[in-house]
């Protein structure tokens, strides 16, 4: 069994205001930058599984899909990845399932998928401190009794994760 990550953004997307995302205001003005990204367990040809997210979840005008496991953005303070626990209903991911499901010829197998959103956090004035506003993050938008997280600095080092 071998292991794909795949980030899908919008290619028309950039960086908003992350105050939008919380219910109190910053005390410095930051910007974030939403993707999803995908893991996928699979056996079978990796080729026909690329070509097969691309046409699943990456509209050819506005989105753009990257096959890897490094941050799809360079220089965010933080990132915060989040997705549904295992026992939670995922729309999403059944009907990617049944999708995948439905094509015999497909080459490659989905043993399991994993969809998390991914906010890349960014701090024009370049605090070390910003990282520490990440409990704010995780407060407001995670919620533990359906997600798993984990945030992530700068320097790619998992600052906390919760199963």
């Amino acid at each position: 069994m071998r292991s794909l990550v795949a980030e899908v953004t919008g290619r028309f997307d950039h960086a908003g205001d992350a105050n939008r995302l919380l219910y109190t205001p910053l005390p410095r003005e930051l910007t974030v930058r939403e993707t999803r990204r995908y893991l996928v367990e699979y056996t079978g040809d990796e080729g026909a599984l690329t070509a097969f997210l691309a046409k699943v979840l990456a509209d050819l005008v506005s989105h753009e899909l990257r096959v890897g496991g490094t941050p799809l953005f360079e220089g965010s303070s933080f990132i915060l990845d989040y997705g549904m626990k295992g026992g939670a209903l995922d729309l999403e991911k059944e009907t990617i399932l049944a999708h995948h499901r439905g094509d015999a010829e497909a080459g490659f197998r989905v043993e399991s998928l994993r969809i998390n959103r991914r906010l890349y956090v960014f701090d024009a004035a370049g605090s070390p401190e910003t990282v520490a506003l990440a409990g704010r993050f995780v407060r407001d938008i995670v919620n533990p009794a359906i997600h798993t997280y984990q945030v992530i600095s700068g320097s790619s080092q998992a600052v906390c994760t919760t199963a």
